[in-house]
Parts: structure tokens; C-alpha cells; sequence
């Protein structure tokens, strides 16, 4: 099962790209990149089709759209999969090899087209696993422009990975996903206390 990340989003909420930014000593892609390398099979970048190769990970291209949305991204790598695989955003700093594992270990014995964790509430559609024959329901959703990934998970139905279970398995805050200035600070400040 290969693991892509995708490298080619807009950043607006944060203001600049995620790629780059300096946590603990490295950066927003070497951790969850550096995380999925022991667990995955390959790793791979999903880059926008205008956009720059990821140093030091191979990378797929988009093809070119208008649309600023991840849909795009989890379509090429359904393209790139040859059976499940895993979608990860680059914006999860406190990221471990333990929760992708666990994740992965789970997606492998499932039954479900995809796999989706809670956390914070919220289902984490970047940190979670597709089957490639989602790629049709993917692509409708592109043609009727519903970019929302969200929806997929009552028309794939998905398995949902109680935020409850991984709570009692993993520490601190592994899912927290940084998408704004305050979002980095609070992830800064649990990565202090960790």
C-alpha cells in the first residue's frame, strides 16, 4: 500500500505553503513524509500540474484544472494506486508512525472502499485510506463539481475509525491538522510539552 501526500495546496488560510514550515527542527513534509516511510510501501508527492517536483520524493502530477480543491490530488493518486492506499495531507506536524500503522494495519483488513479517522470531531479526509474503484464516484463528484471529499464518505461508505479508540491508543494530539497561524502555534506548544 503506497502512501501520497499531497503537495500542491493553495495554503490560503495559513498564508503561505505548508511545505516548508519549520516545526521541531525540520519541516510540515519530512515529518509526515518521514512518519509513512517506515509504514507504506512508497511514499509519493501529488503535486498541482504547474507546480515544482518535491525534492527528494518522487512526485505525480495533477492534470490541469481550474479548481483549487484535493479532490484533484486524491483523483491522481487513485490514478498512481494500484489497489488501496493512503492520502495524507502535509499538515498533520505531530504525525507517528504508530497512528499510520495502526490506520494502515486496519484499511488492509477492511471490507470498506475507504477509510476515514475522527478527530477533533472532525473526520480527517486527509489522513485516511481510499480503494482505486473509488476513482469513478471521485470523478462524478469532479464533473458535478461537488469538491467536498467529505460526501464520499456516505457514498463510498466508509469505515470510521472512532476518534474515541485512537484516543485511547496514541498520546497527545497525532491528528491535529494545521491550517491556519493560530493552528501552529497550538501545535507548536504541544509539540513543547511533548
Amino acid at each position: 500500500m503506497n502512501a501520497y501526500l499531497l503537495a500542491g495546496g493553495r495554503s490560503r488560510r495559513m498564508g503561505r505553503s505548508k511545505l516548508d514550515i519549520p516545526f521541531g527542527g525540520s519541516t510540515f513534509l519530512r515529518i509526515v513524509a518521514v512518519a509513512a516511510g517506515p509504514v507504506f510501501d512508497a511514499v509519493m508527492a501529488v503535486q498541482r500540474a504547474d507546480g515544482a517536483a518535491v525534492a527528494d520524493v518522487k512526485t505525480i502530477f495533477e492534470t490541469p484544472h481550474d479548481e483549487a480543491a484535493p479532490i484533484f490530488g486524491v483523483e491522481r493518486a487513485l490514478q498512481d494506486a494500484r489497489g488501496k492506499c493512503f492520502v495524507l495531507a502535509v499538515d498533520y506536524p505531530l504525525l507517528t508512525s504508530g497512528v499510520l500503522r495502526y490506520l494502515r494495519d486496519r484499511f488492509e483488513v477492511s471490507d470498506a472502499r475507504m477509510l476515514v479517522p475522527i478527530w477533533r470531531k472532525r473526520a480527517q479526509m486527509l489522513c485516511a485510506g481510499y480503494s482505486r474503484d473509488l476513482l469513478p464516484l471521485i470523478r462524478a463528484r469532479i464533473d458535478g463539481r461537488r469538491f467536498d471529499l467529505r460526501g464520499l464518505i456516505e457514498e463510498a461508505g466508509a469505515e470510521i475509525i472512532d476518534e474515541k479508540d485512537l484516543r485511547t491508543r496514541f498520546d497527545g494530539e497525532p491528528l491535529i491538522n494545521v491550517n491556519t497561524p493560530e493552528e501552529l502555534e497550538e501545535a507548536e506548544t504541544l509539540y513543547a510539552r511533548s
